[in-house]
């Protein structure tokens, strides 16, 4: 007899979770005869299929025993799992954020804003010319916090607001917050399934300078390549004596040898000053640095120094001090040799919730979850936009009338100097701004085709076809698709 897709579901659960009528989770299960049962006499309804999650629709009693739950905390991967008080272990993930894109995104948003400020005094410089009042500060403006009429280049706003910024107590960069933000939505979504008494988090301080050298204590942290100086541009000044290595000029400009984008670090090392021209040509690649800069160290590490103790302080909040508990990577380690389980950040998480309530974890363990974020909202409507190309003879020659900001090709002023009589031949391709639709569905909404359930991981021709997690390059036709769930941000693969 052939397996209906709920036996199929059923027999692949290890555990099949349980919900109260009243939204409350209860104590999980392996009796799937009786879960089939109520699910086939309408007594129960499935919230979840993976993991396999049933809702019941009366009223039962809501006894449940202590469940103490452990995270392994980190940056791109973390570790969470859920045991009971005799060690046997109910559930165990493994979470893959989305938090090295946050530098990123705040970057390209940073060059919108400034694009942005740009096209808009410039706008209001356009005007003044027109009513000819560009002059009205011909001795410079007065601008707060100057003790002297200071000469503007453009029309600037009348406040100059990053004067009385100030930062709040218990401010995080932006990258700091979304791992704290990241870690609450897991402990959220263990709680949603799962009656957790008890967390355990394993807390760590890394101190990089003795991760480098392993002989730097005390009054060495202080004495430091950089001390007396406020930053690694003011030291790199110093270090250059104030010119440019290329030609002597004053230096302007501070130069990535590796970009930040390709994970360049902004240590010293990896910083060059430079006069204006030469930092053009470098990044025309007329001159090269002939220096080898160094990459990000300890990125993910300092993350987790200014996160950790903003988790913690959530969880008291939310649980009580007295049911939050702490272990070390050294305890994390004696726990997981005794018991000879694997290094990974799933097993790591169970021998953190095992030690943090003395308990020891049974030898069996469930199927592992695979837990992936996405982001929930993107509301960029520019999706992308087509450079103008001109074309000879059916060849790209160059793009754009002026050069842009690293362009490799050369723009059409370049290519009109060594061929003027050429310009006239040329075949002008227009720029073309191409949109996003408000509408569209995000990445991480779960769907199904032919009866199997998959993750949208992309969206090819205009949301006709759907790619999805796990599946390579196989296209799923849209129109033939059910959508069940939407991103929810944390979505089980």
């Amino acid at each position: 007899m052939s397996m209906t897709k709920l036996d199929r579901e059923l027999h692949d659960a290890d555990f099949i979770y349980i919900i109260s009528a009243d939204g409350y989770p209860l104590m999980p299960t392996r009796r799937r005869g009786h879960v089939k049962r109520l699910l086939n006499h309408g007594k129960a309804r499935i919230v979840l299929h993976v993991p396999f999650t049933v809702q019941l629709k009366y009223k039962s009693p809501e006894k449940t025993q202590p469940v103490y739950a452990g995270i392994d905390p980190g940056r791109t991967n973390i570790g969470v799992s859920a045991v009971t008080e005799d060690g046997e272990c109910i559930y165990r993930a493994h979470v893959s954020s989305r938090n090295r894109d946050v530098p990123k995104k705040m970057k390209k948003r940073r060059e919108c804003r400034r694009a942005s400020r740009r096209g808009e005094r410039l706008r209001r410089k356009r005007r003044a010319k027109r009513n000819g009042t560009v002059t009205s500060f011909p001795n410079g403006r007065m601008l707060p916090g100057y003790e002297k009429p200071v000469m503007v280049k453009d029309i600037i706003n009348e406040t100059v607001r990053f004067i009385y910024r100030k930062r709040p107590d218990g401010w995080l960069t932006s990258t700091a917050r979304q791992l704290v933000q990241t870690h609450e939505s897991i402990v959220r979504l263990v709680s949603s399934i799962l009656p957790v008494t008890e967390w355990t988090l394993e807390v760590n301080k890394f101190s990089f300078m003795q991760m480098d050298s392993g002989r730097c204590y005390g009054a060495d942290f202080r004495n430091g390549r950089m001390k007396g100086y406020e930053g690694s541009h003011e030291y790199v000044y110093a270090r250059q004596g104030g010119v440019c290595p290329f030609c002597g000029k004053p230096i302007e400009h501070y130069h990535h040898m590796i970009p930040r984008s390709m994970g360049g670090s902004d240590l010293p090392e990896n910083l060059i000053g430079l006069c204006r021209d030469c930092h053009e040509e470098i990044h025309l690649g007329r001159l090269s640095t002939k220096t080898e800069g160094i990459m990000k160290k300890y990125g993910a590490l300092s993350v987790l120094n200014q996160a950790i103790p903003f988790i913690v302080r959530r969880l008291a909040d939310k649980y009580g001090e007295e049911h939050v508990h702490f272990c070390t990577g050294k305890d994390t380690h004696a726990m997981r040799t005794a018991m000879h389980m694997p290094k990974d950040h799933d097993t790591d998480a169970v021998c953190i919730a095992c030690t943090g309530m003395n308990v020891i974890p049974s030898a069996s363990l469930p199927k592992k979850f695979e837990v992936m974020q996405f982001r929930r909202h993107d509301r960029a409507l520019i999706k992308s936009q087509r450079e103008r190309t001109y074309m000879l003879d059916g060849e790209t020659v160059c793009k754009n009338r002026h050069r842009r900001f690293e362009q490799k090709c050369d723009s059409l002023d370049e290519f009109r100097k060594e061929h003027p009589k050429l310009v006239s031949e040329l075949n002008v391709s227009k720029s073309v701004r191409y949109y996003n639709n408000p509408d569209r569905l995000m990445p991480g909404a779960v769907f199904l085709f032919g009866g199997e359930r998959h993750v949208l991981q992309s969206q090819l021709t205009g949301g006709k076809y759907y790619r999805a997690v796990g599946c390579g390059k196989k296209s799923f036709p849209s129109a033939k698709c059910t959508v069940i769930r939407c991103n929810s941000g944390l979505v089980y693969i």
